[in-house]
């Protein structure tokens, strides 16, 4: 069923008093409505909605004795901040037992990390984990199974890696899913294999799929993840969220949550892609207050940390194959089958939104999006089609997006992560396509932005400060990496607000503060459009609201 939201829009003189509910003012107040761009003071109504942004003195004129009046104390205020692409389920399962290492220092400390957390469990019961990072490491090597086996040996355990794009078991998973030296690697996936051809434990992309289809271990509840990560993500900011592969029961327990009441972030999903030919004819897009799930989820490639984002040329560090042949990275897509499920999308009113990091890659999606919109007479539309990171492109490839109107959806901490490597992984030419933030900008493309949680946090301005620097959180390398690239502080809390939303079709409901709007709004410690650039990186929510609640305030 398809709801429609209508926003009411009100005049920008005085407030109407009769609106009048509530009164947030002494405040700094950045708005992003180029009309007015600060304020000090904004009214909502009883319904949640925005019906004055401007002054306190004019504020102040509808007050009465039932109106509720906040005093802000001179703090900032910023419209609610939206993630572009993340993983809800994922960030809850983090918050409820699985094990994070994204701390460990190498392979020593993520084996002792592992031992100990073997040594609470019963023999056959599967340890879980994440967010493992051999690039951080001194010795910048892949992690082999063999020190995990032996301190692991009546227990499976699977580590995923931090792109969640590559993945280590140990002997006694590898023993339960059938893995052999005669295992054969997957199309779209690799069993990385040592000299001796034995496999390593470690497993890349759709290879993947061999050991967690093994996981035999009781879960937390669709519902548990959820309301887990949203109190994460209100904590940090996060008035939305872009959901980046769920399936139809999975949609339908957000549903239950939002009809209930107990969704308070905005949602918007997309549906992993195998689930489509079969859900898209049935079912028209689903746009509610709370959850909106109106678009497709393909993969193209997989990650560069891994090497399996799909390039144009030859990987740097790893020319060939084993036989010899050159090294491009894994295709998961198939270009005809996105392009035949981009006219499905097209013919049921869904939206496009592909995963693709590699220059190879996004071309292959910006062609198959072009193929399927032209033959639909679509390409001048308001399709709104993503490409999901969009991370590496050839520099013919990077005017298309505003030619076509397609979003690259990135994530800004990303770039701080990978600058360490992506030289070494594709050479220092090819590097200038990474990341290329102001370059698309430049061309007229809107830059939805996000953290790709739980592979990056979920804190925002870890992805703003991320914008503006290009550098590491020590400051380094001075000036930012590729610093040509880097956004200006207005651009980034953009990409966060207003092109976040317009990605969901939701900048008529938030992404600004503006008479009409919904009242969803962050208040902060510091003014971070004017604060020292690293003290971005400190910044502390001391209250989300969202359609006027108040949905986490600090104690």
């Amino acid at each position: 069923m398809l709801c429609c939201l209508a926003v009411v829009c009100f005049g920008s003189g005085p407030p109407d008093g009769s609106n009048a509910t509530v009164i947030y003012h002494n405040a700094k107040i950045y708005t992003m409505d180029p009309e007015a761009p600060t304020a000090s003071a904004i009214v909502i109504d009883g319904q949640g909605r925005i019906v004055f942004v401007g002054s306190d003195e004019t504020a102040f004129v509808v007050r009465t004795n039932s109106t509720e009046v906040i005093d802000l104390g001179g703090r900032t205020v910023l419209p609610g901040l939206i993630d572009a692409h993340g993983h809800i389920a994922g960030q809850g399962s983090f918050e409820l037992g699985v094990l994070e290492l994204s701390a460990v220092a190498d392979q020593n400390e993520l084996v002792e990390t592992v031992a100990a957390q073997t040594r609470e469990l019963e023999p056959g019961e599967w340890v879980l984990g994440g967010r493992w990072d051999h690039e951080s490491w001194p010795s910048g090597i892949l992690p082999t199974h063999n020190d995990l086996s032996s301190v692991t040996p009546d227990n499976p355990v699977w580590l995923r890696r931090v792109d969640g794009h590559a993945g280590l078991a140990n002997e006694a998973a590898m023993r339960l899913a059938g893995i052999t030296r005669d295992t054969q690697s997957p199309a779209g996936g690799e069993i990385l294999k040592d000299s001796n051809g034995e496999p390593t434990g470690v497993f890349v992309d759709r290879a993947m799929s061999l050991i967690s289809r093994a996981v035999d271990t009781q879960s937390p509840s669709s519902k548990d993840l959820i309301l887990a990560a949203q109190d994460h993500l209100l904590r940090v900011g996060l008035v939305g969220a872009h959901d980046a592969g769920i399936g139809p029961e999975e949609a339908e327990v957000f549903k239950s949550l939002a009809e209930d009441g107990r969704l308070k972030i905005r949602v918007a999903a997309m549906l992993s892609a195998a689930h489509a030919p079969a859900y898209l004819p049935d079912h028209e897009p689903y746009v509610s207050d709370r959850f909106v799930f109106r678009a497709v989820k393909y993969y193209m490639d997989g990650a560069m940390g891994s090497r399996g984002a799909w390039l144009l040329e030859p990987y740097s560090d790893r020319q060939t194959t084993s036989d010899g042949e050159p090294y491009t990275g894994l295709a998961l897509g198939d270009p005809r089958e996105l392009e035949e499920l981009s006219r499905l999308a097209i013919a049921h009113g869904w939206q496009m939104r592909t995963h693709a990091i590699g220059d190879r890659g996004n071309r292959e999606v910006l062609d198959a999006y072009e193929r399927a919109l032209n033959s639909a007479g679509k390409l001048d539309s308001d399709h709104r089609f993503a490409i999901e990171h969009a991370q590496m492109l050839h520099p013919d490839d990077i005017p298309r997006f505003a030619e076509m109107g397609v979003l690259p959806s990135m994530q800004p901490r990303h770039e701080t992560t990978d600058m360490r490597w992506v030289e070494e992984r594709i050479g220092r030419e090819r590097a200038k396509g990474t990341y290329a933030w102001q370059s698309l900008l430049k061309t007229g493309a809107k830059i939805p932005a996000g953290s790709d949680f739980p592979v990056e946090p979920p804190n925002p301005f870890l992805g703003i400060y991320a914008s503006v620097s290009r550098a590491d959180e020590s400051g380094e390398p001075n000036g930012g990496w590729q610093p040509q690239e880097k956004m200006t502080r207005e651009q980034a809390l953009r990409a966060f607000t207003l092109d976040a939303a317009y990605a969901a079709f939701q900048e008529d409901i938030c992404g600004s503060l503006e008479p009409g709007k919904s009242a969803d709004f962050i208040v902060i410690d510091r003014d971070v459009m004017t604060c020292e650039e690293r003290d971005i990186l400190e910044t502390k929510v001391l209250r989300t609201v969202i359609r006027g609640e108040t949905v986490f305030e600090a104690k």
